[in-house]
């Protein structure tokens, strides 16, 4: 597979029982189909929303703060018509956090650096928290070990052989700040690296909690093993 990145389509035509698409750069990709995807836009017009002192963005989506309420008293507001991160898990969390901040409760603001993620390929990619790009642009200094799949006896047995696991934690603290799994059901395996990422965890207590022989989440523990011992290693 040739994965195109931060190219743009200029223009798509049929040709025969092909189809071409131009690029903005002059190139031209032939295909059997081509599917365009060109998003959504927030369907808040005419609602009266700003005549009730809704404050609604350029983009029509409506602002909100940390615990989800608008610029009108007592209006709160969850989900994509936000702007903040189009997952059905971050709409139900902004609900969550509505609600339980009008009843009265104390709530914890919505923090996007503790939102997992998956994109359903074969094999499924799971992330959460800072990523590899952002330790390259120097937005986090961090440490990373990635495993890859092949070692785990529960993947041999399963006959999987592509994959990884890599997680990201802070130099000296050990304090985990993010992962990435490539693995089947990754969308389930990210879930112990986010409780780490959501609660502070360190690599130490990740690596100290049992898990199941043979599994694919052993690899998660594992990672952590190795993080310690190389910040260990560093600090000697």
């Amino acid at each position: 597979m040739n994965v195109m990145a931060r190219s743009r389509a200029e223009s798509a035509k049929r040709v025969g029982d092909r189809v071409e698409v131009t690029l903005s750069d002059g190139r031209v990709i032939t295909g059997s189909h081509c599917l365009m995807a060109v998003g959504a836009i927030p369907n808040s017009a005419d609602m009266g929303l700003e005549e009730a002192g809704v404050r609604l963005k350029d983009s029509g989506h409506i602002w909100t703060d940390k615990v989800s309420r608008t610029t009108a008293p007592g209006v709160y507001a969850a989900g994509d018509v936000t702007g903040v991160f189009a997952l059905a898990s971050v709409a139900a969390m902004q609900g969550r956090i509505a609600m339980y901040h009008f009843l009265g409760d104390a709530v914890a603001p919505l923090n996007l650096k503790t939102v997992s993620a998956n994109v359903f390929t074969d094999p499924e990619i799971a992330t959460v928290g800072y990523t590899q790009a952002d330790v390259d642009a120097g937005r986090i200094d961090a440490r990373a070990v990635k495993l890859p799949l092949l070692r785990n006896p529960r993947a041999k047995m399963q006959g999987i052989r592509d994959g990884f696991v890599k997680i990201f934690c802070r130099p000296g603290t050990g304090i985990v700040v993010g992962g990435c799994v490539v693995a089947p059901r990754a969308s389930e395996l990210i879930h112990p690296i986010s409780l780490a990422v959501d609660n502070n965890l360190t690599v130490e207590q990740v690596a100290k909690a049992f898990t199941v022989y043979p599994s694919l989440s052993g690899s998660i523990a594992e990672v952590a093993r190795q993080l310690h011992t190389r910040k260990t290693s560093a600090e000697a």
